[in-house]
């Protein structure tokens, strides 16, 4: 019998681009398609680091345009994004600031302040959220320090992609998985913490009932649907909020084996952890820097932010300033080239957050640490590729030792494993075996999320629908001669201290 296609759109945002991209069903498989993409970048106004969340909608609505010319039908979106940023609406649901960027400096002068009223493990037993300069609580209590006019105003505080769908639809409600990278859910209940509420001034009004396991908030404001001539009620979901999240929806891992899996979300930053039945909030956590956030299924996942090909992606921007455009390609033949000089950084250390002057804060760190300096570019690549490879090792034993549970395989997934070089690095270092796929894992997620809110298949037939859409990679460890040896020399030159990192 044939089966009507489902045409899905996953509003995919991240810090620096969004994406329309849609997932066409058939019953068998999903094939994606791009449809629209654009920059999107915070913008200093005066003193404050702010969205353009006017853009950001009207970009949408755009994207939305292009995808109904090009499909027969738009059935639902969902909107994703990266974690803990915010907005804040009066009582008749008007923005009373324009989102801030969670890199936005106002937070320094009261961290101190909120720590002295709840301490940082205090916290951490609370909210399962490993402190962090960018976290929703921290943010939220400064908002509210520097304009305690908010304490009267504010009706709704509403997480970014929550925030954009009630901007098409004019429905609120905060999602479980976005909600969950924001310090303010408990880790008993999985709700918002009346506890830190109480604490800190916040009221439970303000962020109304959490849905889990998605909601459908009806079709797009009568407005919208004028405006881009749509000729359907296309509906909007209150699927996957948080980018991470939805990228493990998209993983063909069976129920029995999630556990046994640490995944490494492979990008401009890397996330590194492992899926829980329920929050980890032990003191070895804490010290180990993990914290937790939610899956879509209300499980846990317990993980760690680690700066990741940023570092490649600035010595890349840095060569083509000097006039020597190196492509991504280029770069791990160069690194195939030459032998490792077992020199080795913490991609972590404050030095290499920063943009500008990349291969000079590289040599710096080695002279510091007594190291080694490459002689040429291969050199200088491969110890970047070995020192992040080195870091996914370090995280995956402290998921290990934390949780007294061995991990059998590593699922990697997002841009980073077009890097075939990482891949088999992470493989070697860990001695485990490597899956790759889907590079666009996020995208693949949200629209799984659509398809289950929509009820169009169940739990048990995802896996099978994934493996049509995808071909996963399996990369297996090769022998590393001194393995044990070059990890010692790696552990001797990094600190491993808690990292106020991208959720």
């Amino acid at each position: 019998m044939f089966m009507k296609l489902t045409n899905v759109i996953a509003v995919d945002l991240g810090a620096s681009s969004g994406r329309l991209i849609s997932g066409t069903y058939d019953g068998n498989k999903i094939t994606l398609k791009e449809q629209f993409r654009f920059s999107n970048l915070p913008v200093q106004v005066v003193n404050d680091l702010n969205w353009d969340y006017i853009k950001i909608l009207q970009e949408i609505k755009y994207g939305l345009s292009i995808a109904h010319q090009d499909l027969d039908s738009l059935d639902s979106l969902n909107v994703d994004t990266w974690g803990v940023d915010y907005g804040l609406l009066n009582a008749r649901g008007q923005l009373l600031m324009a989102p801030h960027s969670y890199r936005d400096d106002r937070v320094n002068q009261f961290e101190d302040q909120l720590y002295n009223i709840i301490s940082p493990f205090e916290l951490f037993k609370l909210t399962g959220n490993q402190p962090a300069k960018i976290n929703s609580i921290l943010q939220l209590y400064s908002d509210l320090q520097l304009n305690p006019f908010l304490k009267t105003e504010v009706a709704h505080v509403l997480f970014m992609p929550n925030l954009i769908s009630y901007f098409l639809t004019g429905q609120m409600r905060n999602e479980f998985t976005i909600s969950s990278t924001s310090g303010l859910l408990d880790t008993s209940s999985r709700d918002f913490s009346s506890t830190v509420f109480k604490q800190l001034g916040f009221k439970a009004a303000w962020f109304g009932k959490l849905s889990k396991g998605g909601a459908d908030l009806g079709p797009l404001s009568k407005s919208i649907q004028q405006e881009l001539h749509l000729d359907q009620q296309l509906k909007v979901i209150t699927g996957v909020g948080h980018d991470t999240a939805a990228a493990l929806l998209a993983l063909p891992i069976a129920p029995a084996d999630k556990e046994d899996v640490a995944f490494i979300s492979s990008g401009t930053w890397s996330i590194i952890g492992r899926q829980t039945p329920k929050p980890v909030v032990s003191q070895v956590a804490f010290d180990s820097g993990l914290t937790n956030e939610g899956c879509f299924d209300g499980s846990n996942r317990l993980l760690a932010n680690l700066t990741g090909l940023w570092i490649v992606q600035e010595l890349q921007r840095e060569w083509s300033y000097k006039g020597e455009v190196v492509e991504f390609g280029k770069m791990v033949e160069d690194a195939l080239s030459v032998q490792s000089i077992n020199s080795y950084i913490d991609p972590n250390n404050e030095l290499f957050t920063a943009p500008n002057q990349m291969e000079e804060r590289i040599k710096t760190y080695l002279k510091e640490t007594g190291q080694r300096l490459p002689e040429n570019r291969g050199e200088l690549i491969l110890l970047v590729l070995e020192s992040l490879a080195f870091s996914y090792k370090k995280i995956i034993e402290n998921l290990e030792a934390v949780t007294a549970k061995p991990i059998t395989k590593i699922h990697m997934f997002g841009g980073g494993i077009q890097n075939k070089l990482l891949v088999q690095l992470t493989a070697n270092f860990t001695q485990k075996e490597v899956i790759t796929g889907p590079v666009e894992a996020s995208v693949m997620g949200n629209i799984v999320s659509q398809l289950f809110v929509s009820g169009l298949f169940k739990g048990e037939e995802v896996n099978q629908i994934l493996e049509n859409s995808f071909a996963a990679q399996h990369t297996q460890p090769g022998v590393v001669e001194d393995l044990s040896e070059k990890y010692q020399q790696f552990l001797k030159h990094s600190a491993y201290i808690n990292y106020e990192g991208r959720s």
